[in-house]
Formats: structure tokens, sequence, C-alpha cells
């Protein structure tokens, strides 16, 4: 994990030298790190499995996905929900649970693995939307703003929703050989939430309010708020872990409350300064180059790994019809034109997110399992980059048709 690590820093290295005149080639930093992860799991290939399934390669993922939540709780736009209550409230709380519905029932006949907890787990893999890999979308004009907005708001929730229900799969699992039942699963489960709510919205709440107070007595310059809110999610996470609870729940929930009480009830739907942000920003975005170069590296595994026909029309079923048909149940009813339906059904990106959990389940299952996770990970995530990567923006400015996009823009 050591010789993988020190490969992709290198590797970022070299990128971030070259930056510029990469992207005028339109060669972006997930694509670069993707490729060289490749060059670096075919290297090392015989090697790749044995240094992915180390304590060190799992404590490094949990870490980077702590930090990467913590930033997207923080950075929502426009107030907790980005000012599109509706949307955003039918895509989290409709499209999202029957999304799950429908992969664990499809995925129970067609995965072929060993308990429901392992189908739930990869539905936690491949289910949550992350715009790493087409950030252009978000920021189209083409695109109206109140569904760029929606999608931005579900993007940044996503990890904070399935993190306790991947916890709670893995639970599922039990020890090696067994399974647990769901309700000893939830039983461990429940506390688990319990203490991360108690960790995160305390130290979240606990470290804006002191962050406020020092700011108005002029007591903290900026380089010393920008240093503590990278310390936050990490605090966070290392306390709840230590007492039992679920880390990225907490680490999730102290950027919520961080943000609430930084601002104040008077300022909830202002944004937390760049200035303060842009530390952890930037470390999260790093911390992200190195989660696409682990990608290449298992990539260049599954290129050694039996081909199977399900696995990759499972993928390819939880980019498209998995989440397009719960969408336009979510909508009916809603005043959203067909158009605009279709763009939000089609317009879910993987990315990061499924890395990270693909990564935490090659770990934690036994063998079978735990290739069949990593498998459907990488044709889910690959399947993005290709289709929202090359084609997603100027697709979704011909499915929501010039007329969408008029009354779009003029409705924020």
């Amino acid at each position: 994990m050591v010789i993988l690590l020190v490969c992709s820093m290198v590797s970022m290295l070299l990128w971030s030298l070259v930056s510029e005149r990469l992207r005028r080639w339109h060669v972006s930093g997930p694509l670069a790190m993707v490729a060289t992860g490749l060059v670096i799991g075919f290297i090392l290939r015989e090697d790749v499995a044995e240094h992915l399934n180390t304590d060190l390669a799992e404590r490094t993922v949990e870490i980077i996905l702590a930090l990467l939540l913590f930033v997207d709780a923080t950075e929502v736009r426009g107030g907790f929900l980005g000012g599109e209550r509706k949307i955003v409230g039918r895509l989290l709380g409709i499209a999202l649970p029957l999304s799950l519905l429908v992969t664990v029932a499809v995925g129970i006949p067609m995965l072929g693995v060993t308990s429901i907890g392992v189908v739930l787990a990869i539905a936690c893999i491949v289910l949550p939307i992350d715009f790493a890999p087409a950030a252009e979308i978000l920021r189209d004009p083409g695109i109206p703003r109140r569904l760029r907005h929606g999608l931005a708001v579900e993007s940044g929730y996503n990890d904070g929703i399935f993190s306790p229900l991947f916890a709670f799969a893995l639970l599922l699992l039990g020890l090696p050989g067994h399974t647990t039942s769901p309700l000893e699963a939830l039983e461990d489960a429940v506390p688990a939430f319990g203490f991360a709510v108690l960790v995160g919205v305390g130290i979240g709440g606990l470290t804006g309010l002191l962050a406020r107070a020092a700011s108005r007595r002029e007591w903290v310059t900026s380089h010393g708020l920008r240093i503590a809110m990278v310390l936050i999610p990490l605090v966070t996470y290392a306390a709840a872990t230590a007492i039992g609870g679920n880390g990225f729940v907490a680490a999730f929930l102290a950027g919520i409350a961080y943000k609430m009480t930084r601002l104040g009830r008077a300022h909830s739907h202002d944004d937390v300064a760049h200035s303060e942000l842009s530390l952890v920003d930037e470390i999260g975005q790093m911390s992200a180059l190195v989660m696409w170069s682990m990608f290449g590296v298992v990539t260049a595994l599954v290129f050694f790994t039996p081909f199977e026909w399900a696995w990759v029309v499972f993928a390819l079923l939880a980019l498209t019809v998995f989440r397009a048909i719960p969408v336009y149940a979510a909508f009916l009813g809603s005043g959203l034109s067909l158009r605009e339906q279709t763009a939000l059904g089609v317009l879910g990106p993987r990315g990061t997110s499924s890395v990270v959990f693909g990564l935490l389940a090659f770990n934690a299952m036994r063998d079978d399992d735990a290739y069949a996770a990593m498998y459907v990970m990488v044709m889910t995530v690959l399947g993005s980059v290709i289709l929202y990567g090359v084609f997603g923006a100027r697709a979704a400015r011909r499915l929501v048709g010039p007329g969408a996009r008029e009354r779009g823009s003029g409705s924020m």
C-alpha cells in the first residue's frame, strides 16, 4: 500500500506541474490519475490485491471519505437544500429509496453473491451520484439553474445518507463464514448512528460557535480557521470511531452543524467563506485524486478477473434504469416537464464515493463477494466517466430543450 501511495503522489506532482496544459487537451485530473493508476496496476498486478487488502488501505480511504463528507456538508449552496426544496425533497425522499429497493431486488437474483448484506453494500456502491467525473454539468448555463442546484444538493447529501446504510450492510455480513440477522445488525447499527449524531453535532456545533466568537473578537486569523476546518472532520471521525460510532455520519453531521453555528440563524442561507474552506477543499480534492489513482489500480486488477456478463449488465442498469425509473415515479404531478424529469433521471454520474465504498467493501468481504463488488464498482465508474464525461453536458442541453432553459434561468 505504501508503494501505491508513493506512486500516486508522484503522479499527482507531475500532473500538477502540467495541469493547465492537460486541461487544454481536455485531460482532467481524475482522468490523468486513472491512467497512471492503470499503469501502476499492470506493473504491480501480482501484488495489487494484497496491497489493497490491508488495514492501512482501509484507514486511508476512510479518512478521505470523512474529509469529502465534511466538505460536501459545508458547501451546499443557497441554504441546506440549495433553494430547491421540492426538487431535492423528491430526489432524496422518494427517488433514492425507490432506487435502493429496485437495485437490491434486481441484485439478489442477478449478482450471485452469498447474502443480502453483500447486495445492499453493492447498491450503496453504485447508487450515490458524484459529479467529480463531469463537473462541467453543474456549471453549464445551458442547463436550468434549478436542475443544476437540485443535482448539486443531492450529490452533497448522498454520501451522508448512504454511509450508515453501507455500514449496516457490512454488519449484516457478520463474522467470516457467517451472516448476522438483520435484527442483530440493526441492534449494532442504531447505537453507532446515535453516537455519530452526538459526536458529529456536538463537535461541529461547538467548533462553529467557537470559530464565530473568535472571529468576532479577532482572536483568530484566516490561516488558523483554515487549519481548524481540516482538523474538524479528522477529530470528529476519530472521536466517533473511538466510542463505536459511525465516523462517516459523524463527519457529515459535523459539517452541517458547523455551518449552522458558524453563520448563525440570520445567515443560514449563506455560504461559509471560501477563505475558510479553501484548505480543506484543496486537501479533499487532492485526496480524491488519490482515490482516482487507486481506482486505476483496481481497474487493472479487473482485467485479470474472469469476465461476468451479469456484473457488467448490472452496472449498466445501475447507471440508467435503476435511477431513471424511480426519478420519473418521484416527479409524478410535480409540474416539471417530461424533458426536465428525463434530465434529472439521466444526469447521475458516479465517482469518488463509489470508489471509496468499493475499496472498503473489497477489504471487508470474502473473496468471491469482494471481487463481485470490485468488478461492479469498476464497470459502473468507468461507464460513468465515459458516458457523462464525454456526452453528459451536450446530452443534458438537448434533453431540456431551449424552452426549459429559458424558464429555468429565471426560476431562482
